[in-house]
């Protein structure tokens, strides 16, 4: 059997899920906000060292933890109550405790997870992505991240006047319930020093503005290597970031070069994943700009694009850790 983890509205999942049935595959379903009310949960350690564990849904199947091979992180919510700005003491404790019993199951050491969550939590980090990627010879932005005001209009006059904001991590916040995408953004003369003191509030990230002639999003799964072109420059509203226009952009199934490719499995395996999701800038001058990888990215807009089989790669990456 394979563990899925994830929440109730995840259409990966049910494209994977649907695949696997058809391969003869079982999949235990966990979605994470129905944790509290949907499932039963128990683990079990006893002085002589055996244990057990299990989760069992609404329907009384049941998931044995001792032997659970492969998990995949896909895309949980730990918003267990509806109301994570206003949750009461009682509510608080409840959630600190039941993320700390998914990280005990997160840490069984029989589950091969993909990808395994402590690892991957630490290599989210952009930061020492661009580290990793200069290491190897990848082209890179020039990247500030500070709330020192003076340094970043030196680093703005360096760059050219001319530079992008972006989130340190992630660029969604909530508003009035609804989880809302703050897009990186170009910034020129006039609104950079109208604003810049504001730095001071907050550690913000400026990046050098890398020109494009397209680009990519590289999936990687195991050993399998992914390209599809995005044609970002063909609208005024995908020019700087083409995430909140996806429909706007041509896609294009894209071969890489070899070294690229090759890039792209040794800077996984460097960082303890077996899959991931990387965004490229290709330069008016045919350059390769690695901007960040994701471990936890998504992928289906690109199959339903192009008809790359990445959920026929994901569902064979999956079965090759039951045997």
């Amino acid at each position: 059997m394979i563990l899925i983890f994830t929440s109730k509205i995840d259409t990966h999942t049910d494209e994977v899920i649907r695949l696997l049935g058809k391969k003869d595959i079982k999949v235990f379903r966990l979605n994470s906000e129905d944790i509290l009310s949907k499932y039963k949960l128990d683990l079990n350690i006893r002085k002589d060292g055996s244990w057990s564990g299990n989760i069992v849904d609404q329907l009384g199947r049941v998931l044995d933890l001792k032997r659970l091979k492969v998990a995949w992180l896909r895309k949980p919510d730990f918003n267990f109550f509806n109301n994570d700005a206003n949750q009461s003491t009682e509510e608080q404790f409840i959630t600190s405790e039941t993320k700390a019993f998914i990280n005990t199951i997160y840490s069984l050491p029989n589950i091969t997870w993909i990808n395994d969550p402590f690892v991957a939590n630490k290599v989210k980090v952009k930061f020492q992505q661009l580290l990793l990627a200069n290491k190897y010879n990848i082209k890179i932005p020039n990247t500030l991240i500070t709330n020192q005001p003076e340094i970043a209009k030196d680093f703005f006059v360096e760059c050219g006047e001319e530079i992008l904001v972006k989130a340190i991590y992630t660029g969604n916040v909530t508003i009035n319930g609804l989880n809302q995408a703050i897009p990186s953004r170009k910034i020129g003369k006039e609104q950079f020093y109208s604003n810049y003191q504001n730095i001071a509030l907050c550690p913000t990230q400026l990046q050098e503005y890398v020109e494009k002639a397209f680009e990519l999003r590289i999936t990687i799964i195991g050993d399998k290597v992914f390209a599809v072109k995005i044609d970002s420059q063909l609208h005024e509203e995908t020019k700087i970031d083409w995430r909140l226009h996806t429909k706007l952009n041509p896609h294009s199934i894209f071969e890489l070069p070899a070294s690229i490719e090759k890039f792209c499995i040794d800077f996984l395996k460097e960082q303890g994943l077996v899959y991931g999701a990387m965004d490229f800038i290709v330069t008016p001058q045919g350059e390769y700009c690695f901007l960040e990888n994701n471990p936890f990215g998504q992928y289906l807009w690109l199959e339903i694009e192009t008809g790359i089989p990445l959920t026929e790669t994901m569902c064979n990456l999956l079965i090759s850790y039951l045997n």
